[in-house]
């Protein structure tokens, strides 16, 4: 009779363990086997640029690169209006935008989060982000691009 209850025990906390998994797992934003997560985003009033900080992790087991669109890649405030970067910076790799340079190139690694930072300059105190709009090449086809919309809420 014992093992029985251990065995019933055992179905409940590993079926009770899925249920926690799968909930959490519904949460994260996963895209390409890439996580992207917002640390936090703010206006310097004393210099009108909103700063917003994200990190990602790379779930790929061998090195990928991460090749970023940085002129598709946008801030877009409540009215859904687009806002063009002052500068992206992700790990210790700067593109700033009169530099015109159309990709930003990173090597991820497995498990290891890389800080991506994007400065939007001359933002208005009256506008309010609601979401950045990441493009980046896909790992499984070379020259499609995914497009993944982060929302911005506090």
């Amino acid at each position: 009779m014992n093992v029985f209850l251990r065995y019933i025990f055992i179905l409940i906390l590993c079926f009770g363990a899925g249920i926690v998994k799968s909930q959490s797992a519904d949460s994260l934003l996963v895209v390409d086997d890439i996580q992207f997560d917002v640390k936090d985003f703010h206006l310097d009033e004393s210099k009108n640029k909103l700063i917003v900080n994200l990190f990602a992790i790379s779930y790929s087991k061998d090195p990928r690169e991460y090749k970023m669109n940085t002129f598709s890649t946008q801030v877009l405030d409540q009215k859904k209006q687009n806002h063009f970067f002052s500068t992206i910076r992700m790990g210790n790799v700067l593109v700033k935008f009169e530099d015109k340079q159309n990709y930003l190139h990173y090597l991820l690694e497995e498990d290891k989060p890389v800080d991506i930072q994007i400065v939007v300059k001359d933002w208005k105190r009256s506008d309010k982000p609601a979401m950045i709009k990441l493009v980046f090449e896909s790992s499984a086809e070379e020259g499609k691009f995914l497009e993944v919309s982060i929302p911005l809420k506090k």
